[in-house]
């Protein structure tokens, strides 16, 4: 290992979808970023030439892994050498699903953090990543969720960029008051996983949440979202999560 790598790897999972040099190309990016190793895996179903070709075309090494696809890899992510997991996001089968089923029961099930990668996206292609957005409403549910994501941004020199979405019956009575309790509070959070030496910045919007995301999300570029959910993806549950991984093109 690198002596400049931290501890832990980034595993990336590649399937033999066409996006799959896509997943790999923004998995060793966030692996760069987070200055970590990184392990590729493939669970076997037909044919592995292709995913092998993807492989070898990158210059990474192929772990090739046997069983039912969904039970493999949630046991793959859960070993604790595993710091951050990379998955396609799939294509939905299901009119329910926001995502691929795989990716799905993947991020219900484990507790890793994991990013799931839009085939679509052009974060991390060709370029590093540089910018994070983190989306946070100042609950302690949040922060409990978000906290171990954020914690592996620490002295990356990733920019974090904090956004909160208020409702419109919060504006704009509560707009200044909102904005200086949030950026209090997100400067603390963040300083206290040591994520930024400076203030971070915040960026507040109104409206529906999910919507006022995505268009902080364009406005700043981000090539990342971090969110912290319930992992429960049922109806009426998790709305906001259920909207970006069906809208954004932002892993």
């Amino acid at each position: 290992m690198d002596a400049q790598q931290r501890p832990g790897h980034v595993m990336i999972a590649i399937d033999d979808h066409p996006s799959n040099a896509t997943t790999l190309e923004v998995g060793l990016a966030l692996a760069h970023a987070l200055e970590q190793a990184v392990a590729v895996v493939h669970v076997v179903e037909d044919a592995i030439e292709p995913v092998r070709a993807v492989a070898e075309h990158a210059g990474v090494e192929l772990q090739l892994c046997h069983g039912p696809v969904v039970p493999t890899l949630t046991e793959l992510v859960a070993a604790p050498e595993v710091a951050v997991a990379v998955v396609g996001s799939g294509e939905p089968g299901r009119t329910d699903l926001p995502a691929g089923h795989v990716a799905v029961a993947l991020i219900e099930a484990t507790t890793t953090p994991t990013l799931l990668v839009p085939a679509a996206t052009t974060a991390g292609i060709g370029a590093p990543l540089r910018t994070v957005l983190l989306p946070l409403d100042g609950a302690a549910e949040t922060e409990a969720a978000v906290a171990p994501t954020v914690g592996l941004l620490a002295g990356t020199g990733l920019e974090v960029v904090v956004v909160h979405v208020l409702a419109l019956t919060q504006v704009p009575a509560f707009l200044d008051q909102a904005h200086h309790d949030l950026a209090a509070w997100g400067e603390e959070f963040l300083a206290r996983h040591r994520v930024t030496e400076g203030a971070p910045r915040i960026v507040l919007r109104s409206g529906a949440p999910g919507r006022g995301v995505l268009a902080v999300a364009a406005a700043e570029a981000a090539d990342l979202i971090v969110l912290g959910w319930s992992q429960d993806l049922s109806p009426g549950r998790a709305e906001v999560v259920r909207l970006l991984l069906g809208a954004s093109e932002v892993p």
